[in-house]
């Protein structure tokens, strides 16, 4: 049997628009987003299932602590938990067939896209590997790379698929909804979302050769990261080989990405401690 891991986020799940819904508060908001990514998730889980593989739901917005697995149907296993390794794509190994991407979104600065951000919208302005700006989505495919792990497919709104389809040449794409504003999207209704996703899911499950893209930077692997003020820069050269490049700038190379992976949520942590939401 064929074993995929969905990485699932929560800002570009269909019907979600707003800080409201993804800011892990207990309010009906929130209880709402919750339901809407069990939804996506367990379109997904079909379509593998019906594709003839298991599915690893990998919860990976905020805690990680979304997705109530009662809510979940199918064949499938279900990671969640705040401490894992690898952060989105905590469990993942050599032993997969390939990954999804569900509910994902475009990365910080990109016009128009619900709610863009690069794993911390507090703290990070830009991350590069290699020369290259990347998000989330491309961040988490490198991982899935260091274990030649092939991407399969991504949803979220059209201008995140449209952004992942440069990345991502071969790989399918769903839309999700149509974005007019950071907060704010044309939404389709949520059955026929749902179905798009199973199909696209068992499409690609069932013909990985065709579909399957494997993102994989050569070694050495440079970040350099544009924090949001100078302090986190700062503070992040605190940790030995990380190198201050510019007044909000750091860079890091090495020639592991798991290395580089761990080192960027330390630096996220680190950048994180001397945030001032008043004055970011």
């Amino acid at each position: 049997m064929k074993k995929i891991y969905v990485s699932v986020d929560l800002e570009g799940i269909g019907g979600i628009v707003s800080t409201e819904q993804v800011g892990i508060v207990e309010n009906v908001f929130y209880e709402e987003a919750r339901r809407l990514m069990a939804g996506e998730a367990n379109a997904i889980i079909e379509g593998i299932n019906l594709g003839g593989g298991l599915a690893v739901i990998g919860d990976s917005h905020g805690n990680m602590l979304n997705i109530p697995i009662e809510l979940l149907k199918g064949d499938f296993l279900l990671c969640c938990g705040s401490d894992k390794a690898l952060s989105m794509m905590g469990g993942m190994d050599e032993t997969y067939d390939g990954v999804m991407f569900l509910g994902y979104h475009a990365r910080f600065g990109t016009p128009n896209a619900i709610m863009d951000h690069t794993y911390s919208p507090t703290t990070l302005r830009e991350l590069r590997i290699n020369g290259k700006p990347v998000g989330e989505t491309e961040i988490n495919a490198e991982v899935a790379g260091y274990f030649n792990v092939p991407v399969l497919l991504a949803t979220g709104d059209d201008v995140t698929m449209e952004q992942l389809r440069i990345s991502f040449p071969n790989i399918e794409t769903v839309t999700v909804k149509k974005s007019i504003g950071r907060y704010s999207a044309l939404c389709e209704p949520v059955d026929k979302v749902r179905t798009k996703i199973r199909d696209a899911a068992r499409k690609v499950t069932e013909n990985i050769e065709s579909y399957g893209f494997l993102y994989k930077s050569k070694a050495p692997i440079k970040m350099e990261f544009d924090w949001n003020t100078a302090i986190m820069a700062e503070v992040c050269t605190y940790v030995p080989g990380v190198v201050r490049s510019g007044d909000r700038s750091t860079s890091y190379q090495c020639d592991d990405y798991i290395q580089a992976f761990k080192l960027f949520t330390v630096l996220r942590r680190l950048a994180s401690s001397v945030t001032n939401t008043s004055y970011l």
